[in-house]
């Protein structure tokens, strides 16, 4: 696998101008919204361990660690991972600094959540991560993606397509589809059996 192409200039910037928060997530209730859906469609309770890419600040983190029993959150910007860490002060809650695909870790996750990151990466860089994925997914584990609908300038991929490509090259089930009018909300599991099922009331 070959380095990605960060912007890191695009993205310190972002975070300069910002305050930290450049996507206002403590601040706007499309964002709070969006935090609790995404959370919603989890399909298992807890998870012995998550990696969330692309954590930026550790708004969403704080929240994804209360159903982890360990959580890496993995980040390229400095400012993003020096924040996420103020934030994150749980002992079960590792922050590091790194670009994927390079610096994901070898092992596998229950739970993989990527949030209104991957239109961020060139298509061939994309296509590496889900590799990864094919192959880092606990059996018992889900991927969990959500991304923005609208128009996303400067970058050669959107959201739809994101989700598209998510479709077509994951190996799993797709458990979970939701269309909100803003974005794009999708879950993938081994499993195949609904939660009815899983839980015996079918």
């Amino acid at each position: 696998m070959t380095k990605a192409i960060y912007n890191h200039d695009y993205f310190a910037e972002l975070y300069r101008i910002n305050n930290g928060d450049p996507w206002q997530y403590e601040q706007r209730w499309y964002e709070k919204r969006k935090r609790d859906m995404t959370l919603a469609v989890l399909p298992y309770p807890k998870f012995k361990n998550g990696i969330e890419i692309g954590c930026s600040n550790g708004v969403l983190s704080a929240e994804l660690a209360e159903r982890c029993e360990a959580l890496l959150c993995m980040d390229a910007n400095s400012t993003a991972i020096q924040l996420a860490n103020q934030r994150l002060i749980h002992g079960h809650v590792k922050v590091v600094q790194g670009i994927v695909p390079l610096d994901l870790p070898p092992q596998q996750f229950d739970l993989i959540v990527a949030s209104e990151m991957l239109y961020y990466l060139e298509e061939n860089i994309m296509l590496q991560l889900v590799e990864w994925m094919n192959t880092h997914l606990s059996p018992q584990g889900c991927i969990v993606a959500c991304h923005w609908r609208h128009a996303i300038e400067g970058f050669s991929l959107n959201g739809e397509q994101v989700h598209q490509i998510l479709k077509q090259r994951l190996h799993y089930y797709h458990h979970t589809q939701l269309q909100d009018a803003d974005f794009f909300l999708d879950v993938w599991t081994h499993d195949v059996n609904s939660i009815a099922v899983q839980e015996g009331l079918l």
